[in-house]
């Protein structure tokens, strides 16, 4: 019976319900916080993060009080996450953020995109936006440079998902709100986000699933790059996450190089 009630708390789309447990360490600590979204078309978003959040987890011995795993989240749950997360940290933890769900662009509010008219942004539950500048602003404010963020979206490098569909079966991670005609993919000259520009960086290492102007894709089975990410962790437990990367963008790019859903991850 305690088992069951664990497992129904840990997997709440409350966010308290899964943090507010965790106290302030003086010893070295890991912390986790994996979301998924499945926005429009996208059914494999959640599923993505759960087998992510579970792979790091075993992976890094975890305690159950420093991760969770956020369904569905909306763009309360993502901030407020984020923030707890600001008060738990300390200065030697470690930090895995994680994101699978659409990414988008919209219309640049505070003119911080030098030559582009767009801001990029996730798309959180009822399809509401969290901008780049958020993200950025709530990451660095976490009170440790050992942050290691995982973006699985049309937004990766830059914040996007592409075209509606590149094959039978796969869908787009870009959304395109048809109500705002300002939506739309940057110029492919567009310069790099707000998430590795030299003025405002995402402080940290970033796994993006694809370059910036790039598309990245569900497919059936879940994302691709999650998927794959996952299965090598799995295979090679003594292997940096920096070698599974690089093992995971070369599998990712051979397995789509002749197709219509080309993905290119990248790592900064």
């Amino acid at each position: 019976m305690k088992k069951i009630l664990f497992i129904l708390i840990f997997y709440s789309t409350n966010i308290l319900a899964c943090l507010d447990k965790s106290l302030i360490s003086d010893t070295p600590t890991i912390f986790l916080l994996a979301m998924g979204a499945n926005t429009g078309e996208l059914t494999k978003a959640n599923f993505d993060a759960k087998l992510f959040a579970d792979a790091i987890q075993k992976r890094f011995n975890i305690d159950t009080d420093k991760f969770c795993v956020i369904e569905d989240v909306g763009k309360w749950q993502f901030k407020q996450s984020l923030k707890r997360l600001q008060k738990l940290v300390q200065a030697q933890d470690k930090v895995f953020i994680y994101f699978s769900g659409h990414g988008t662009t919209k219309t640049d509010n505070n003119k911080d995109e030098i030559d582009c008219s767009d801001d990029e942004a996730f798309v959180t539950n009822s399809n509401i936006l969290l901008t780049d500048d958020d993200f950025v602003n709530l990451v660095n404010a976490i009170n440790t440079d050992d942050i290691i963020t995982f973006i699985d979206s049309c937004f990766a490098s830059g914040m996007l998902r592409g075209e509606e569909k590149c094959q039978q079966g796969v869908k787009s991670k870009f959304w395109l709100n048809s109500k705002n005609t300002e939506d739309k993919l940057p110029n492919k000259h567009c310069p790099t986000s707000k998430l590795i520009s030299k003025s405002k960086r995402l402080k940290g290492k970033v796994y993006a699933a694809t370059k910036e102007n790039q598309s990245a894709w569900e497919y059936p089975q879940g994302s691709i790059f999650t998927s794959i990410f996952v299965e090598n962790m799995r295979i090679d437990k003594n292997a940096s996450l920096d070698e599974i990367f690089d093992k995971t963008a070369q599998q990712v790019r051979e397995k789509t190089e002749n197709t219509t859903c080309k993905q290119e991850p990248q790592k900064w």
